[in-house]
């Protein structure tokens, strides 16, 4: 937080193993014809995601990255002791900007979030995560997607139809998860009405 600030999305790193069965599951199914699916789990952590992501599709590649270089050594340690050598980490605090086009889904769970907004649900969000930030994330997601790509956004403050990456993709629905449920923000910066929202896995058209 005292070295990048202006580019820290979530500031927590806190996370665990096989966190979102259901979003991995659904993905495995969608990919299943693709011989090597490659995957990018943005905002890894220690790497928990990128491993269950490895249990679950063991033939698919994986670039985990995440900003912070102490959750990246941890992360790429407990690949090694697992031999998980499909997984590639890289410390980075934004999308890979020469991978455009480059993956069959994109995971980014509860990276574009932040604790405070769920804890004190200011009615503006601006001073602490304005949406243009979530915006911007979503955008350079998407150039590293392929056409028919999977864009998994679990965990969010914000909704991605109301940006304008939106108007490129279809939402699929996962009936076994429920909805996402937090405090939620428009593209204004101002708090919503909603505390839940049911679509968070969408898959880019072109």
């Amino acid at each position: 937080m005292r070295e990048q600030g202006d580019v820290l999305l979530q500031p927590s790193p806190m996370t665990w193993r096989d966190r979102h069965p259901e979003l991995f599951e659904f993905v495995k199914q969608r990919l299943a014809t693709v011989p090597t699916p490659r995957i990018l789990s943005f905002g890894c952590s220690t790497g928990e995601e990128a491993l269950s992501l490895a249990d679950c599709m063991p033939e698919a590649a994986i670039d985990a990255i995440d900003i912070n270089p102490r959750s990246i050594r941890l992360a790429q340690a407990a690949a090694k002791r697992e031999g998980k050598e499909q997984i590639r980490f890289a410390c980075a605090a934004r999308p890979p900007q020469d991978s455009v086009g480059e993956y069959d889904a994109i995971f980014c769970i509860s990276v574009l979030r932040h604790g405070r907004l769920d804890a004190e649900a200011p009615r503006d969000c601006s001073a602490i995560l304005p949406f243009e930030r979530f915006a911007e994330t979503v955008n350079a997601l998407d150039r590293c997607l392929r056409p028919g790509g999977l864009l998994v956004l679990w965990g969010c403050n914000f909704r991605f139809v109301d940006t304008e990456t939106a108007e490129r993709y279809i939402h699929h629905q996962v009936v076994e998860k429920k909805p996402q449920r937090g405090v939620f923000y428009g593209p204004d910066n101002q708090r919503l009405g909603g505390q839940s929202y049911g679509h968070f896995i969408f898959q880019r058209l072109k």
